[in-house]
């Protein structure tokens, strides 16, 4: 399919560091290949292993010690002899970045203490504890990340479930699930569950509290050789990622579904390479990060896990050395204010080397809180460690990663110290909702899906839910963010009685959130979406002197159901205008036009009048233009009437949607006026815009207008009130962009914008209205022609296109998370210069006709277009996707009375065809007719069954009552297909 939604990652970078800032004169050249991590990272410390006469020390240094020093010194350093033997594994405590724990060859697992060295001005490293092994040796640690101190470690084939207690372990659980060396381990996030990868070629899901390993789930990879594999769980989701070598000696990557283990859902290959390449995967963004050993490659790309599981690879990166080892830096040590994403810390052959990866933003001096999702709790556990171990598991909590939240972490850190090694319990943490007090049946239950799943299924359960209680627990501080940011100015509260819309306007922010974990799984009915232009001999060809030049700030191409109007080629601001009805090849005559006699820059039709045109001009007026009924028979040179007022060029004109002869301008002296065209006046001036204004809308209602500005604040203003914003934000595209546009979405409850971000990148937002708060935006692509929305607002469908582009983008705007719903796009023959599109009343709704449009192309013609819904049962009305529509065909006020507050009350049409039944009611009837043939085969068995035989008459439970309803589904829809066969076959047994 093709692909129009980019990631807002796609186009991270790594940004490389002078030689000045690494730490050089490492040497791990005698390093040997481990499971584990030989380097590892906290906020604050840089612990790594190096070579030795025994292997096994280690050096911690802090993160500015990379800038101060340059070359690696025994006596400068925190260096301890940490194990006799070399180190395999070194991980810090989740929620104590003050612990860390390692692992060697020596069958030892030991916990250190780190902390700084005042008086030395470096770190210092103190034993904890120290776990002996049973086995020969100790591959890998791993903290879990929703429990405060239980960690899992491996040795060989054998995995050791441990609890720390004031500084003892002591061993909970001693699980064999594979008969061979464990390659891999890791806990999903939510830490109820450990997956473990082998050299038998076989993972295992295990629940390492559960003393019953016939309950473990086995997924066997047969196209794995040999050497590791490498394992990693997707956050709190169902997804496992493998890194493998195939015995072809590809490096592939495989997802997997843990309800579906009977093959890999994605299978992505890598390259060709010696050694498997190790996995560091971002939580909070789905970044992915795959470096080999030995070599000297970065490689980057994203898990998308929305709605077909699937990897993206983006960009590779060169080392000047060997990689030895690598890490993640926690989230709240990144530079925000650089819009850094991510840092590696890479252990190299001869040195200590920090990557960060950037976000290419053009706008450096504010924060990108877009570039930034709620990150994985740090500082607080979602679950006690006494009731993990009792069998309950609670979801991961998350919290907000922004400047505040980073600045005030080392408060939280140190509030969190005292729960981490001292004690068992942790007070300050709530019981997690929703916990399931029995460990056995954790694991069992994924053994018992009965049912085959896959990534591309719509239901329900396919894809992750987010974290209920983790929503709930940071809830206050993301809605506070949410609803009133930093930069909101509020100026003045909305008068609402004069709101006339009868749909009530809730702010999105202010909804449950409940209603916003649904939207997960929304499937839009509109996905498909049919796009078709018309036969040739519907066109509109030979259009004369057609001009392609006209500002961002205009569509240059606007239609009525009777007559369409265009820029023509000239300096005396000429509009061309044809008539609709009259299709096929104009004359090859001089077309009559509109002539201006100054450059114009922007026109509208009138909505209450199809022969009334409006023009912006440049010498600071508005003409009216009065376009006869049967087109232009010649040349108009004196309009009907001037507005006058603006003291610059005028830049964009917006007819009011239900008030007759009311017009919104705005103009290059960074003012809007607003006019009443009966008086010949403006009645209302705007000011308050510092810089010029791309972009303005009215709302649905009819009582706001939303501008867009080039200093980067989006204002809304209720004009019949104050001349002053009630509402600005600086959001949105990045300040200095070159051109933006603004519309009213979700029924006066959203703001959609498009505009542009750094290097010509092509973006969209949804904000809220009565906040200003941005609720999702979406990286499209890189070019230098701006976006053009088009809002259906009956169903929340967006129409992007551009100017010299071929497709049309398309999007169903969602109340609820994520907000955007990708649809399929169209792409015509041939590009397009304009697009114009006509009421929903014009529309074909016996063919599920949902839009009707005309398109000016670069080869001076026009085309009908027309966007339909695949429907199979056509002859019933599709209510669904119909719904009432607002009655624009008369005004509602005169321009006096809407100046003087008086309020209106919309009228909606009902566009069902007479003769055709709706859709929901044929659903209906179909329903009834169902549930009366399932009572009727439920009293069939019961008396079959029943008092007539001698036995107690069959109660049916739940489930059985459900198994008969699903047969009588099946049955219905065999004996439909068969009747439509029949008459298919009726149909064609004839002879021609």
């Amino acid at each position: 399919m093709f692909k129009v939604a980019y990631s807002k990652y796609k186009n991270v970078t790594p940004s490389l560091i002078k030689k000045e800032q690494n730490l050089s004169g490492v040497s791990t050249n005698r390093l040997s290949n481990t499971i584990g991590s030989l380097i590892n990272c906290s906020l604050d410390h840089i612990t790594f292993t190096f070579d030795s006469a025994s292997g096994g020390s280690l050096c911690t240094i802090k993160h500015d010690d990379l800038l101060k020093r340059a070359t690696f010194n025994n006596e400068m350093f925190c260096v301890v002899h940490a194990h006799s033997a070399p180190i395999t594994d070194i991980q810090y405590n989740t929620f104590n970045q003050s612990i860390v724990a390692t692992c060697a060859l020596d069958s030892v697992i030991k916990l250190w203490s780190v902390s700084e060295e005042p008086e030395l001005a470096m770190s210092k490293m103190d034993p904890l504890a120290s776990i002996p092994i049973s086995e020969n040796r100790s591959d890998c640690v791993q903290w879990n990340p929703n429990v405060d101190g239980i960690f899992v470690s491996s040795s060989l084939n054998t995995v050791y479930l441990w609890d720390v207690n004031e500084g003892q372990a002591s061993n909970v659980q001693t699980i064999c699930t594979h008969g061979e060396a464990i390659q891999g381990l890791c806990w999903k996030k939510d830490g109820s569950l450990i997956c473990t990868a082998a050299k038998d070629k076989s993972m295992c899901i295990t629940d390492p509290r559960n003393t019953n390993t016939n309950q473990n789930l086995k997924i066997q990879n047969s196209k794995t050789s040999n050497k590791d594999t490498k394992v990693v769980w997707l956050g709190t989701s169902d997804c496992i990622m493998t890194s493998v070598y195939t015995p072809s000696f590809t490096r592939e990557i495989h997802l997997w579904d843990i309800r579906n283990t009977s093959e890999p859902v994605h299978e992505s290959s890598i390259d060709s390479g010696n050694n498997v390449l190790n996995p560091y995967y971002d939580h909070d963004t789905s970044a992915l990060f795959l470096v080999g050993k030995a070599e000297t490659n970065i490689k980057y790309g994203e898990v998308f896990l929305n709605n077909s599981w699937s990897f993206t690879h983006n960009s590779s990166q060169h080392i000047d050395d060997q990689i030895k080892a690598a890490c993640l830096l926690p989230k709240y040590g990144l530079n925000l204010m650089k819009c850094e994403i991510d840092r590696m810390i890479l252990l190299t052959r001869n040195s200590v080397y920090p990557l960060p990866y950037i976000a290419p933003r053009n706008d450096k001096s504010s924060f990108h809180q877009n570039l930034y999702p709620d990150t994985f709790n740090v500082y607080k556990p979602g679950c006690t460690k006494t009731e993990w171990l009792e069998g309950k598991n609670s979801d991961a909590l998350k919290a907000p990663l922004n400047l505040t939240s980073q600045k005030n972490f080392g408060k939280n850190e140190e509030k969190s110290q005292s729960n981490s090694l001292a004690s068992v319990d942790s007070p300050s943490v709530q019981p997690a909702k929703n916990s399931d007090p029995v460990v056995s049946v954790l694991v069992p239950s994924i053994n018992q899906q009965s049912v085959q799943i896959t990534p591309s299924s719509t239901d329900n359960n396919k894809i992750d839910k987010p974290d209920t209680t983790q929503i709930e627990d940071a809830s206050s501080d993301k809605e506070n963010n949410q609803k009133k940011p930093e930069n909101v100015v509020i100026r003045s509260a909305v008068n609402q009685s004069l709101q006339p819309n009868p749909k009530p306007l809730t702010p999105l922010a202010a909804q449950s959130r409940s209603s916003k974990v649904k939207s997960v799984f929304y499937q839009s009915k509109f996905k498909y979406i049919n796009g078709k232009t018309a036969n040739k001999n519907d066109h509109i060809t030979n259009i004369r002197g057609l001009s392609s030049m006209w500002s961002a700030e205009s569509n240059g191409f606007q239609i009525n159901t009777r007559h369409a109007a265009f820029f023509v080629s000239g300096n005396s601001g000429q509009i061309g205008v044809v008539q609709l009805n009259k299709v096929g090849r104009l004359d090859d005559t001089v077309n009559n036009t509109i002539v201006n006699k100054v450059k114009c820059s922007d026109f509208q039709w009138d909505l209450f009048d199809e022969n009334t045109l409006a023009a912006a001009c440049d010498d600071c007026t508005i003409k009216i233009w009065k376009i006869p009924e049967d087109g232009l028979d010649k040349s108009l040179d004196e309009p009907e009437l001037s507005l006058t007022g603006h003291a610059d060029r005028v830049s964009s004109i917006k007819f009011h949607p239900y008030a007759k002869n009311v017009l919104a301008s705005a103009s290059y002296d960074k003012s809007i006026k607003i006019w009443n065209i009966d008086a010949c006046q403006a009645m209302i001036t705007l000011q308050h815009h510092p810089d010029f204004i791309f972009n303005f809308n009215w709302s649905p209602c009819g009582t706001k207008l939303a501008t867009i500005c080039k200093d980067g604040y989006i204002r809304i203003f209720s004009p019949l009130q104050s001349d002053q914003p009630i509402l600005e934000s600086k959001c949105g595209p990045r300040k200095d962009a070159k051109a933006a546009r603004i519309e009213w979405v979700l029924h006066g409850r959203g703001l959609f914008v498009s505009g542009f971000g750094s290097g010509n990148l092509r973006q969209i937002f949804l904000f809220d209205s009565e906040t200003l708060a941005e609720l999702n935006s979406e990286d499209i692509n890189h070019s230098p022609s701006l976006l053009i929305p088009y809002i259906d607002q009956d169903i929340n469908v967006v129409y992007l296109y551009a100017k010299g582009e071929e497709t049309i983008i398309l999007y169903e705007i969602q109340e609820d998370e994520p907000y955007f719903q990708v649809l399929t796009p169209f792409k015509p023959d041939g590009s397009h210069l304009a697009i114009g599109f006509l009421p929903k009343i014009t529309c074909d709704v016996k063919s599920a006709e949902i839009a009707k449009s005309f398109r000016l192309t670069k080869d001076n013609r026009i085309e009908p277009m027309s966007f339909t819904v695949p429907r199979v049962k056509l002859s019933f009305f599709q209510d669904d996707i119909f719904p009432d529509t607002i009655d624009r065909c008369e005004a509602y006020l005169s321009a006096d009375d809407w100046f003087s507050g008086i309020q209106m009350q919309l009228n909606y049409i009902n566009l069902q065809p007479e003769g055709m039944q709706r859709l929901s009611e044929m659903i209906a009837v179909d329903q009834g007719n169902q549930n009366s043939r399932q009572k009727d085969m439920i009293k069939k068995v019961e008396t079959k069954n029943g008092k007539q035989n001698g036995h107690t008459a069959l109660n049916l439970n739940e489930n059985d009552g459900n198994m008969i309803t699903a047969m009588l589904q099946r049955a219905s829809l065999f004996h439909q297909n068969k009747s439509d066969d029949d008459d298919e076959d009726d149909d064609n047994s004839g002879w021609d």
